[in-house]
């Protein structure tokens, strides 16, 4: 964390004033105080104590009051003792968190969440995020002991959530005035940004790549039945709609459940390879579980008879036997723009309603041989 260089930070040493220093009547100097911002901005000693411990002591301050103290405070280059304190008062020096739900299988170790975390680093003016994770249907409270250390300890300014969202944390970074940018999924929780990729627009490419190629019997390598993962649920929807404008029938035995897995992807093959007729091509809604099936379809020597398009996050080449086709989802854009965008945020405010941003997809074409 970098405190504020200018117009925050006091001086230290050189004989250089102390800008938490001000004069009385006789020329006297002395520190700056609660009672000092409390008549600058117009409240209490209560109020200013509230904002800055983050406790609301039965004291109710409005947004509009919170900005007006905070603005006072950095008008009078006061910075305080408790570094919680700062980075309410100036968000722009707090760290990105990154909030990863305890139902994200593998947490870091997931290829996902590490390339996210990536990207964020890479976005981040400060190059450095903190990561915790959070339990999706936990309740939490301000004063909540099993908070995520970031918002329990008052020194991250920004928030950017993997996995379903949390309204009671939405709700309490928000009340800190800190934005939350949520990834992969939309959420309509108030003040919250969801950035999410054109589901829609990949499943049209990966089917219209088949159609185009003369393929009727399209199979789906799909996530576990019933999986409540909001990606999922919006891709599944945007596949939905994809195969009934592109007038695309999928027999429900060609749609294989899996945990997306590289076993998964062995498995859908022996499953869906034993129905007649069986499918010429297969869309993976993962890169390891296409990695799976490519693997028996070389085993067996069936590369010219069935394709595998896979669901990728990143622009390279898979690890295949055979070469896959992938519909690239942007992952790193998107955690590129989720660090930005707060940021952005920061500087410009938080709307009060909730928003999307929607980034574009494109296709990786893949020919035999390559």
């Amino acid at each position: 964390m970098n405190l504020p260089t200018e117009g925050g930070l006091p001086a230290q040493g050189g004989g250089v004033p102390d800008p938490r220093i001000v004069r009385n009547s006789a020329g006297l100097s002395k520190p700056i105080t609660m009672a000092h911002i409390a008549r600058a901005a117009g409240v209490s000693q209560g109020a200013i104590s509230s904002l800055l411990n983050d406790r609301d002591y039965g004291i109710r301050v409005s947004e509009k009051t919170r900005e007006r103290v905070f603005k006072v405070c950095r008008e009078m280059n006061y910075v305080p003792n408790d570094l919680r304190a700062v980075v309410r008062m100036y968000p722009e020096v707090g760290d990105t968190s990154l909030l990863v739900s305890t139902k994200v299988p593998g947490g870091l170790a997931n290829p996902f969440v590490a390339r996210v975390a990536g990207a964020v680093i890479a976005a981040s003016p400060q190059r450095n995020i903190t990561v915790s994770f959070y339990d999706e249907a936990r309740e939490y409270t301000a004063d909540d002991d099993s908070l995520p250390p970031p918002l329990k300890n008052g020194t991250s300014s920004k928030f950017i959530s993997l996995g379903t969202a949390s309204a009671s944390l939405c709700r309490i970074a928000q009340r800190r005035g800190c934005p939350v940018i949520i990834l992969g999924h939309e959420t309509q929780f108030p003040g919250t940004t969801s950035i999410v990729p054109d589901y829609l627009a990949a499943a049209r490419l990966a089917f219209g790549h088949f159609i185009k190629s003369g393929h009727k019997h399209v199979a789906i390598v799909g996530g576990p039945f019933g999986n409540p993962e909001p990606r999922l649920a919006e891709l599944n929807s945007a596949i939905g709609h994809a195969t009934v404008e592109l007038s695309l029938n999928i027999a429900a035995q060609n749609i294989f459940q899996g945990d997306l897995s590289f076993a998964a992807g062995v498995a859908a093959f022996d499953s869906l390879l034993a129905h007649t007729p069986s499918p010429t091509a297969v869309f993976a809604l993962s890169e390891a579980a296409a990695c799976g099936l490519a693997a028996r379809i070389h085993a067996k020597g069936l590369a010219s008879k069935l394709v595998v398009l896979a669901l990728a996050d990143h622009a390279g080449e898979i690890p295949s036997c055979i070469p896959v086709t992938t519909v690239v989802l942007p992952v790193d854009e998107m955690a590129s723009a989720a660090a930005q965008e707060a940021d952005r945020q920061i500087r410009a405010g938080i709307r009060a309603e909730a928003q999307k941003i929607i980034l574009g997809v494109k296709m990786r074409e893949q020919q035999p041989g390559k």
